[in-house]
């Protein structure tokens, strides 16, 4: 490996920085970030994924950029979880949410995912997926998390998580272990403002720290930080991303992990509105962070690196706080062959298969007092049209509707509602529920959405034949306890509509057992 020491200190900082960009194609924009500011490492959100030959074009020509004005191969990563958080949709196998992976509970189903997204990845020229999620997920009222999770139960997201860590690091991709030390137990999105996680210690190492102690175990190459606050950990007001106290002494020296800390984007707003992105970063490095991920403004790209400059040659920064940093991300790099493009299978039918597989066998129904699956007579089904609705959603790519696609085979009546259908739309959609021997409801998020709560209850009160459909986080039951038919899709997205409705149909038996208490 080289001597980091005879590197310049523009090119150190460099590699410790992930940054994004706007484009599907290799621009001056780039050019400018890796010749100008010595970036060394990139992270492709759904903006930047064009159809496969684009991709392959895309990062073949950052990495030989790379090697043309740094000498270095860099890393280029992306959040290819599965489910609502997926942002490669073409040429690759589409996977089900980690909720709906835990609800199927087909032994060793993850470590086979992590090795079919490692193959399909590395074809790509993508070596690091920041996933999975290792959160805990067990606050109903979590805006950001939910389906994201595995569950409420640490040790069965340790052991999911544990199992596509290893399948994502067997075909050489960088498995990213997040959002530590925890983002489950929290009701507030940290893409939109600071959230806190008030816990003791005792319970933090029971539940939160949990699945991060078992993959650090297992030996995890990388952690992303989330940006919350831990008051029994960290006294000052400083989020975990900012904090010498969680990052070393939590993460590094109680836990022992020796692998790459990544931050969460600097540019959310928990960050970026309390502390400032550029002040943030110097704060991130001084408090253990190994790699600074700045997904979107260049702008805010140059202010942290010539913040980050400036905190070194002031002495705020130690240089070899730095140069601690580049050898392990130089060795991660090393290990993990990244300046190879690895030319490995990719999508086939039998990957599509297996994902189909699971997200059949995922499709959890709760409750069905009335017997009303399968679906018979006239059906009316409504639905909202599947949106973004987190910071991590980035694009959702949904073609129709749960409710138009029920409709193309019930061939009753359908609705598309807004997320929240006014009094005069709820009206309409009164007039055809009277007489309907079916009215399937897809809620999206309804526990965070009250007139959809509004909207089933009052079909439920002139037609008890109703069939409610959770089409993302679980906990919408917990506002339908009158509702007599009840099922958990964990997503919505193309494969889980396909899969609730062969459910709804009699195609298939629900066979999915919830991951979370409800």
């Amino acid at each position: 490996m080289m001597d980091v020491k005879k590197l310049p200190l523009n090119v150190r900082i460099g590699q410790m920085i992930i940054a994004g960009f706007s484009s599907k194609y290799y621009d001056a924009n780039i050019e400018e970030l890796i010749r100008d500011e010595k970036i060394g490492n990139f992270i492709l959100f759904a903006d930047n994924i064009g159809n496969k030959d684009e991709i392959i074009k895309l990062t073949d020509n950052i990495q030989k950029s790379l090697e043309r004005y740094i000498g270095i191969p860099g890393i280029i990563s992306t959040d290819q979880e599965g489910g609502m958080v997926t942002r490669i949709h073409q040429g690759v196998t589409i996977f089900p949410s980690n909720m709906a992976f835990a609800a199927a509970k087909e032994e060793g189903s993850t470590f086979i995912q992590g090795k079919i997204e490692g193959e399909e990845l590395r074809s790509l020229g993508i070596n690091m997926n920041i996933a999975p999620v290792m959160d805990v997920n067990c606050n109903p009222e979590n805006p950001v998390i939910g389906c994201r999770s595995y569950g409420d139960d640490a040790e069965n997201v340790s052991k999911l998580g544990i199992d596509i860590i290893k399948g994502l690091k067997e075909k050489k991709v960088i498995a990213v272990a997040k959002h530590f030390p925890g983002h489950g137990d929290t009701s507030v999105d940290s893409h939109l403002s600071l959230p806190v996680v008030n816990h003791n210690i005792k319970r933090l190492q029971e539940v939160e720290l949990l699945p991060f102690k078992n993959a650090i175990n297992v030996g995890v190459d990388a952690i992303m930080s989330a940006h919350v606050l831990l008051p029994k950990v960290e006294p000052k007001k400083l989020p975990a991303t900012l904090s010498y106290n969680v990052l070393t002494e939590l993460l590094r020296n109680k836990m022992g992990f020796k692998g790459l800390i990544i931050t969460d984007c600097m540019e959310m707003k928990a960050i970026a509105d309390f502390y400032g992105s550029d002040n943030a970063a110097v704060k991130a490095i001084i408090a253990g962070a190994d790699l600074i991920c700045i997904s979107h403004s260049k702008d805010v790209q140059k202010k942290c690196i010539a913040a980050i400059k400036k905190a070194v040659l002031g002495g705020e920064i130690l240089e070899e706080r730095i140069n601690e940093s580049v050898k392990k991300i130089l060795k991660i790099k090393d290990k993990y062959n990244i300046s190879c493009n690895l030319k490995q299978n990719s999508c086939s039918e039998k990957n599509r298969n297996f994902a189909e597989r699971i997200s059949s066998k995922s499709i959890t129904v709760l409750k069905d007092h009335r017997k009303l699956i399968p679906l018979k007579g006239k059906v009316v089904s409504i639905s909202p049209r599947a949106i973004a609705l987190t910071g991590a959603d980035d694009k959702i790519k949904v073609a129709a509707s749960f409710c138009h696609k029920l409709n193309s085979i019930c061939k009753g009546v359908e609705f598309q509602i807004p997320m929240n259908p006014d009094e005069s739309l709820i009206d309409t959609i009164m007039g055809e529920c009277p007489h309907a021997d079916r009215v399937v409801i897809g809620c999206y998020n309804a526990h965070l959405n009250k007139n959809q709560i509004e909207l089933v209850g009052r079909v439920n009160e002139i037609n008890p034949n109703v069939v409610l459909v959770s089409l993302r986080n679980p906990y919408d039951i917990l506002c339908f306890k009158e509702i007599s038919t009840y099922i958990n899709a964990y997503e919505y997205t193309e494969l889980s509509i396909e899969s609730t409705i062969k459910v709804l149909t009699g195609k298939i038996k629900a066979e999915g057992v919830s991951p979370v208490k409800l």
